[in-house]
């Protein structure tokens, strides 16, 4: 089953994006202020293997920028690190259901908002460096801190 969504950092709403739609290997996300209407940089396919369709462990996903997973580069950690404030990039799916180090475990901290934890250690989550509200600042994996709002994300449907 797959969802289409923007996901939206706590500390003030702004969305994950793909800077100037550069979907290319290796770009780095950042967060940004939401485009009106809501443009494909920031809008976010997340796949689970419900369906059986994905070969993913129970309880994961793989988030895709844009619409389409097949044509589309997934969220990656450069080189499967498990380094915290290694940033985050797009990258080409290893093949169907990705590599460990491109599937994240959506961990429930209430009010709607999730945690978006690595398979290859569920301690690093996704982080705005820096508890940075300000635009174009970039995301990386970063140890769990408690209920931390630059490590809260809040998934919102978009057709």
């Amino acid at each position: 089953m797959s969802t289409f969504a923007t996901i939206a950092t706590k500390i003030n709403g702004m969305l994950m994006d793909v800077p100037h739609s550069n979907f290319a290997a290796h770009q780095q996300i950042q967060i940004y202020p939401a485009n009106h209407p809501i443009t494909l940089n920031q809008k976010w396919t997340i796949v689970d293997g419900s369906n059986g369709a994905v070969p993913l462990p129970a309880g994961y996903v793989n988030i895709y920028s844009g619409e389409d997973p097949g044509s589309h580069l997934c969220l990656d950690i450069p080189g499967s690190s498990t380094k915290s404030k290694t940033l985050i990039q797009l990258y080409p799916a290893n093949g169907s259901g990705g590599s460990k180090n491109q599937q994240w475990k959506l961990i429930p901290a209430g009010n709607n908002y999730v945690y978006i934890a690595s398979a290859l250690n569920e301690n690093l989550v996704l982080d705005v460096i820096g508890d940075s509200g300000a635009a174009r600042t970039k995301i990386q994996i970063y140890d769990r801190g408690n209920n931390k709002p630059n490590q809260l994300w809040i998934l919102n449907p978009v057709s």
